[in-house]
Order: C-alpha cells, then sequence, then structure tokens
C-alpha cells in the first residue's frame, strides 16, 4: 500500500511525495507537465518491488512548494534530498529520473555524489538548449510581475488545447493510454502558479545559463539511458546519445516504436535497465574511466 507525505521544509518548501516498498531507497523523477501521479500504477509498482520507492513531486509541482526563480536543477536537487533526510531516508539513494526530472537528476549525482548509488534517465534532458515551443509559450510566465498575469488568463484560453497537445506528442507513435488519462492531475498542471514555475524551469535551461549546467565529471556512480527512437519531445540526438562523450560509464539504449514516455510504452526495458544497473560498479574518478558496453535493446 503506497503511503502520502508532505514535509515541511520552511522559507516556501515543502516535498510531497508517495511511497512504497521497503528496502534500499529508490527516488523517482517526473518529467514536466507532470507530478508523482505520473509514475501509477504499473511502474510505482514495479519499481515498489525492488525497494522503497519513492515517487516525488518535483519542487514547484504538485504538493512540493518552492519559492519563486529557484528553479536550477540543483536547487530541486538539493530540496528534493533535504524532504527526503527529513523523511528519514538514508543510505546511497537510486535515481530514476524522466525528461527534465533528467536534469535534476544529473546535477543530484554530481552535487552529491557519494550519495546516488546508480542514475537510470529515461528520455531525459541532459544540457540547455533553445525549445521554440517552450521558450516562446512559457518562457514568459517566468517573468516578474507579468508572468503570473499571463497565466492566468492563459488558464482560460490556450493552456488547455496546449496540454492537450503536449499529452498526444508524449505518447506518439502512440496514443495516451485511457487509465492514465483517466489519472492525470490536469487540474493541478493547469494551475496558473504551475504553469509559472514551468515557464521557469524552462527559461532555466536557455543556452548559456548556468542554471542548466552540470558537472559530469563529479559524477561517479553507473548510468543507463533509454530513449524512444520516435520522441517527439526530446530528440535523442541532441541529448541521449552525447551521453558517452559527456559520461564514459553511461549505457545508452534507443528504443524503436518508443516515444517519450519510455516508463509507460517500454516498462519492462526499462526494469531490465535498473536491474542490470544494480550490478555495475561505480566509475573511477580519473579521466580513463571505461566505457560501459552498449545495453541490449
Amino acid at each position: 500500500m503506497a503511503t502520502s507525505h508532505t514535509v515541511a521544509l520552511g522559507a516556501q518548501r515543502s516535498l510531497h511525495l508517495l511511497e512504497a516498498g521497503d528496502g534500499r531507497p529508490i527516488v523517482l523523477i517526473h518529467g514536466a507537465f507532470a507530478t508523482h501521479v505520473d509514475w501509477l500504477e504499473a511502474p510505482l509498482a514495479a519499481f515498489a518491488a525492488r525497494g522503497r520507492a519513492l515517487a516525488v513531486d518535483r519542487p514547484g509541482h504538485g504538493g512540493s512548494a518552492r519559492p519563486r526563480y529557484d528553479a536550477a536543477p540543483g536547487a530541486q536537487a538539493a530540496q528534493i534530498r533535504g524532504g527526503l533526510a527529513a523523511l528519514g531516508v538514508e543510505g546511497p539513494v537510486r535515481l530514476v529520473a524522466h525528461s527534465f526530472g533528467g536534469m535534476v537528476g544529473l546535477a543530484w549525482a554530481a552535487d552529491w555524489p557519494a550519495e546516488v548509488e546508480s542514475l537510470l534517465l529515461l528520455a531525459p534532458m541532459v544540457r540547455p538548449e533553445f525549445r521554440a515551443v517552450e521558450h516562446t509559450f512559457l518562457g514568459p510566465r517566468a517573468a516578474p510581475l507579468i508572468g503570473p498575469l499571463l497565466s492566468e488568463a492563459a488558464r482560460w484560453t490556450l493552456d488547455r488545447p496546449f496540454l492537450r497537445l503536449v499529452q498526444k506528442l508524449m505518447f506518439s507513435p502512440g496514443e495516451p493510454p485511457a487509465d492514465w488519462l483517466a489519472r492525470y492531475p490536469e487540474e493541478t498542471v493547469l494551475r496558473p502558479s504551475q504553469m509559472v514555475e514551468e515557464g521557469e524551469d524552462t527559461a532555466a535551461l536557455l543556452p548559456g545559463s548556468p542554471a542548466g549546467m552540470v558537472d559530469f565529471r563529479a559524477i561517479r556512480c553507473p548510468v543507463a539511458v533509454l530513449n524512444g527512437a520516435d520522441d517527439r519531445i526530446v530528440d535523442h540526438r541532441q541529448h541521449a546519445d552525447l551521453l558517452p562523450t559527456l559520461l564514459p560509464q553511461a549505457e545508452v539504449t534507443i528504443l524503436d516504436g518508443v516515444g517519450h514516455m519510455v516508463h509507460h510504452q517500454a516498462l519492462p526495458a526499462v526494469l531490465a535497465a535498473f536491474d542490470r544497473l544494480s550490478l555495475r560498479e561505480p566509475a573511477s574518478t580519473g579521466p580513463d574511466r571505461a566505457v560501459g558496453p552498449p545495453s541490449p535493446a
């Protein structure tokens, strides 16, 4: 049975999460236009069978509050880490991170390398880039004063049709499953305050932004990456395919016929990659780190 927690962290900060299972901690980090609900039902149950699964709301999303202008992936990782510590989560964590959450997972592994046992990235963003739709539609929401006003107006005009398009693109080349749509926290995602924070997340990944920089040299844990070949949200050629150059221990698998929602469209492959990570050793800290063998598709 899953248990819900909300941890108050002070200074307009909190961490909300859903917990299931026992054993070594597994932290599940969602992407954009989502909350912890995205890991329900099958993914959370599968990870709970492998340890203490903790599906968090990223700061600024769902039930996790954050101050304005604090969207950097490293800041989000620090807040999640602080909330889990307050909840009594101990020991190295195994991180599973999707999409924008991939940047949060990478920042966590870079800033606290001794605390991350493994990192599984699903359709991840791994570097800042200009994204025409997000930066033009959402980016202005990050502006002082005018940003929240834009979100209030767009709530009743543009945001709901935009979200419908995003949902379709997430699951392309398939369709969003009916049970996923039934669980989807639409009214939470469309809150003007959350759309402001989506805009802040987007602004943090503008090219050249220090907020989106990760020290890949500091990451020592085993890393596996799964991306759909047909992903229409994050182009694996611009992100996942770059990781073996930045992280020699990273194993990248591109899945044919799969889109952005790898954890729903190819859950057996995700679980197999997660289980393989537990058998791998941490990378050495020098430039002579060995390249891991490619993972089977």
